[in-house]
């Protein structure tokens, strides 16, 4: 049988990343191009024995490629990109490639989108198939620590995807999980994000309209029933609809949340009647209803509620997932991937509640599409109320942006002091670091909050401040 050879364009992002090792699994001769090769995933790459070429050139793109696949970081004017254009190569997204490729054949696949917490939620329910002997496959754009990669390929009939509705590739305008088809959806929430690509909540509602109508009629939608804007799309679907939250209206109805070392506990309410209480090692009330949606999955695909909890306790995370990466003193440095308004007061809740004799420092860097822009000013000034003290980072990229749709920092920073705790915008990286210095060993949480390296303050604060 004849070797297919496949090229990916941006191959060391997360998910292309994974998506290369996965081919090459499946016997494909795998090979790539990206900007910038970095850790980890170049890492992971060359240790599969995956080649990764710097910058892209029309002339590795060859008439004996059986695929090419194009990661969204890949612009309309990509050369590589052209060049198998014009030689009438097949040219696929990376989630269409998952659906001809992993996704048709199994008959169970299980997507999990929405605003917040697709990737833990989607790692936790990929963990509890795992823990229970399901043997599923997935991939998700996360690190998990309970897994040796982000992806896996296995013999059971499920597989875990990470469902974003952020378009598929510059060809492809389609949300990346219509491709996917679900059978059995979770949606923890709608809100407006991705600026970049929608120009207001409508747009975004829309592409989950469609995602919900797609369902089929034997599938099933659990869905978060304290989203408002989630509860007047449930009517889109011709699947089976179980809802679950703190609300009075949920079937699977939250009704208390403890907080413990190392973890947490809460109960609720099944629709018949009966109550449930569950053990997560997870963290803040946020993650119980992640863990809510996950057990009412799984229990609907057959697992008892002893495995589901055995799963939620043994769950190890998700790195940037509200991750200690280390301490100085009494001081505790935590990694935190937060930038929406909701997920920053959600996170600092949480943190808040599970280290109550620490002081809470928030320090953030609007690093996201979304963050960097003035979209949600007001909102950042509410979302740190749980914090005992706010440090802003400048916008990342800022001279990119125009006076007049950048985040104002310094505004921010009175807002929130305003209402909130002390908050201060500070005028660089080194500036922010010697604050953290001067204050290193006192019982502080400090949280960083950003989705890139923070301008390198990470690799500093582990290798001149943290103990070994």
């Amino acid at each position: 049988m004849k070797e297919r050879k496949v090229h990916l364009i941006g191959i060391c992002g997360t998910a292309m990343a994974a998506l290369a090792c996965m081919l090459k699994e499946r016997g494909f001769v795998v090979g790539g191009s990206d900007a910038a090769a970095y850790p980890p995933m170049s890492e992971i790459l060359a240790a599969r024995g995956i080649a990764v070429q710097p910058g892209y050139e029309a002339a590795r793109i060859t008439p004996e490629l059986d695929l090419v696949v194009v990661g969204n970081v890949a612009a309309s004017s990509n050369l590589e990109a052209l060049r198998a254009g014009e030689l009438g190569l097949v040219r696929r997204s990376l989630p269409e490639t998952l659906w001809h490729e992993f996704l048709r054949d199994k008959p169970q696949r299980l997507v999990v989108a929405g605003t917040h917490g697709k990737t833990t939620t989607s790692s936790l329910l990929a963990w509890g198939l795992e823990s229970a002997g399901r043997r599923p496959s997935f991939m998700i754009g996360g690190e998990l620590k309970n897994f040796a990669a982000n992806y896996k390929l296995d013999s059971g009939p499920a597989f875990v995807l990470e469902g974003d509705e952020y378009n598929s590739a510059f060809f492809d305008r389609h949300a990346k999980f219509h491709h996917y088809r679900p059978t059995h959806l979770i949606v923890t929430g709608i809100e407006m994000d991705h600026v970049d690509l929608f120009a207001g909540l409508d747009e975004i509602v829309a592409e989950f309209k469609t995602l919900l109508a797609g369902l089929p009629e034997e599938g099933l939608l659990v869905a978060a029933a304290d989203n408002p804007v989630l509860a007047g799309l449930l009517a889109a679907t011709p699947a089976r609809v179980v809802t679950y939250g703190w609300s009075a209206e949920a079937a699977f109805r939250l009704l208390d949340f403890t907080p413990r070392p190392g973890g947490s506990r809460f109960s609720f309410a099944t629709p018949e009647g009966g109550r449930v209480t569950l053990e997560s090692a997870a963290l803040g009330r946020h993650n119980a209803e992640n863990a809510l949606a996950v057990a009412v999955l799984l229990q609907a695909l057959g697992l008892s509620w002893e495995e589901i909890e055995q799963g939620l306790k043994s769950f190890a995370g998700v790195k940037r997932r509200q991750e200690i990466i280390g301490g100085c003193g009494e001081t505790v440095y935590v990694s935190d991937f937060a930038h929406h308004p909701t997920a920053i007061d959600r996170t600092l809740e949480a943190l808040g509640e599970h280290w109550p004799d620490h002081r809470l420092v928030a320090v953030f860097e609007p690093r996201t599409a979304t963050s960097r822009r003035n979209l949600f000013q007001e909102e950042l000034g509410r979302a740190f109320d749980s914090a005992d003290e706010v440090l802003l980072a400048p916008v990342h990229g800022a001279a990119a942006l125009a006076d007049e749709e950048r985040l104002d920092t310094e505004s921010l920073a009175a807002a929130i002091s305003q209402s909130g705790p002390p908050a201060r915008a500070r005028a660089g990286i080194d500036e922010l670091f010697a604050a953290l210095a001067e204050r290193a060993g006192a019982r502080e949480l400090v949280v960083l909050m950003s989705t890139g390296d923070f301008g390198g303050l990470y690799r500093r604060l582990l290798e001149e401040l943290c103990d070994r």
